[in-house]
């Protein structure tokens, strides 16, 4: 596949400097690329496999088949790791031009979503031994098979428009994800009339729901692969066209000028796509996060309207109560995020000592009741931030109320505070399950989560690192995080330095 590489350089260079370009790059470089290449395509018809397995396992209540899935899923995250280690690898070399960077660049995105997809189909797996003794009708097998039909057809559509590098192609993507956001509408109210019926209970109800939510989660993924090629191919089009445009400027400037404009250019379509991409996605997660919830709570009324035993009304009263608490909580923050983007922070002299007290306080009855132990080293009396107290209070709890989340029960979450000449940098540590190096840049959007599942179980919103980066930014300051998979996370707060005047 390394001829596709010299083939974007001849479109990329033109006749005349093509074969200087070409010889420029070493042989191993090309070949890197299209290793990455053909890993991810490999990995993206893997995926549409994995969701084929997983979906006839789950209708043939074959718990066997789904155990060799979530098997699987380890092999797949050392596929997507060595990936990653490749792109890397591309990305410090000196010898890439700007087409291949971005397509190192986007394939790391590509890969990412890839081995979240795959992830997903564990979850899948997971849930199929849960759902032993569950008898759904004939119309929800059939939407089942039919979510996963139109996921495994995204994914391979996601393939082929790598593969040829075709804008149009991706972007058909959009429309057949519009096809499985319309049965898993549909799915989710036949399994809630199911339930009414009698024909499922409301456990699991609540767990077809989410199995169906998981496969629209493929989906979008699909989508966002798609969305990258679009990117790659938008960006900086290799193709006849842009050898016309590269002739036409470099006719009247000279090649270091032409060059700097086209890459502004390409700069601003990015920066376009990235913002329109931020609407897009704000605007479908916000209804993808609300719609879980608020479907479990129609199923989980309905269920204790026709109970009979005092025991099923009051466990299903306490289920009812947690959804109902999870859509207060994303409202909740959601009304904090727009607080922060349209007033400005109220600042005063903040006593550090004060915020931390006060945010270890809002946590402690979270973390006892997860079993995870606070453990604050001390901190100096009168060092203090000009800040808004609130806020920062706000942003504190919330990283802490994200270690604890996020760790095992026994663990201990640190919290601790340096002072230097410039800056205050409050950190918060956990030796929890750590967040993998490509999702690290993409932990502070709003919604986005890195174990999604996990952050459902235990009520996570997906705001609260995001509210947690206004917050800084408002400050003056910003917030960055440190993690490996399996050996824990710090996340630190950086705040400017102001001393506390004496009285």
């Amino acid at each position: 596949m390394a001829f596709i590489w010299r083939d974007v350089l001849l479109y990329r260079h033109g006749d005349g400097q093509a074969a200087k370009a070409v010889s420029e790059i070493p042989a191993h470089d090309i070949d890197r690329l299209a290793q990455i290449e053909s890993e991810l395509i490999s990995m993206a018809d893997d995926v549409a496999e994995r969701v084929a397995g997983v979906t006839s396992a789950m209708l043939d209540a074959d718990v066997e088949l789904a155990d060799e899935i979530i098997a699987a899923d380890g092999e797949m995250d050392l596929r997507s790791l060595r990936v990653e280690e490749q792109c890397i690898e591309a990305l410090v070399s000196d010898q890439l031009v700007d087409v291949d960077l971005r397509f190192v660049v986007a394939a790391l995105y590509i890969n990412g979503a890839i081995g979240r997809s795959a992830d997903l189909t564990a979850n899948i797996a997971k849930a199929i031994g849960r759902l032993q003794g569950a008898r759904p009708a004939d119309q929800v097998r059939d939407l089942i098979a039919r979510m996963s039909a139109q996921a495994q057809t995204l994914f391979r559509r996601a393939g082929e428009s790598l593969t040829g590098r075709d804008a149009r192609l991706a972007a058909s993507i959009v429309e057949l994800d519009d096809v499985l956001d319309d049965l898993h509408s549909t799915y989710i109210q036949t399994v809630i009339q199911d339930a009414r019926r009698g024909s499922i209970d409301a456990q699991q109800a609540m767990q077809f729901a989410l199995v169906g939510r998981f496969y629209e989660r493929i989906g979008d993924h699909a989508g966002n692969i798609g969305e990258r090629v679009r990117f790659m191919v938008d960006g900086r089009l290799p193709g006849a066209e842009a050898v016309v445009r590269d002739r036409i400027s470099g006719s009247n400037e000279s090649p270091e000028v032409g060059g700097a404009r086209g890459m502004a250019v390409i700069d601003s379509i990015a920066e376009e796509r990235r913002v329109d991409a931020i609407r897009r996605d704000f605007v479908a997660n916000v209804s993808h996060e609300l719609k879980t919830p608020i479907a479990a709570m129609s199923i989980l009324a309905e269920a204790m309207s026709a109970a009979d035993d005092d025991d099923d009304r009051d466990r299903l009263a306490e289920l009812l109560h947690r959804e109902s608490s999870r859509v207060e909580h994303i409202i909740d923050d959601l009304l904090e995020l727009t607080r922060l983007e349209d007033a400005p922070a109220t600042m005063e002299q903040v006593s550090v000592a004060n915020v931390v007290e006060r945010s270890v306080d809002a946590t402690a009855s979270f973390a006892r009741a997860n079993q995870v132990a606070l453990d604050v080293e001390p901190v100096p009396d009168d060092l203090c931030v000009p800040g808004d107290r609130r806020q920062l209070v706000r942003a504190l709890t919330n990283l802490l109320d994200n270690a604890v989340r996020y760790s095992d029960q026994g663990a201990t979450v640190v919290v601790s505070v340096d002072a230097f000449e410039m800056l205050v940098a409050v950190a918060v540590r956990d030796n929890g399950v750590g967040i993998p190096r490509i999702d690290l840049e993409r932990v502070f959007e709003r919604f986005y989560r890195v174990d999604r599942a996990r952050s459902r179980e235990t009520g996570g919103t997906g705001l609260g690192l995001s509210i947690v980066r206004h917050v800084a930014q408002s400050h003056g300051g910003r917030v960055r995080v440190e993690s490996k998979p399996g050996e824990g996370s710090t996340f630190t707060l950086e705040l400017p330095r102001q001393q506390a005047v004496s009285a």
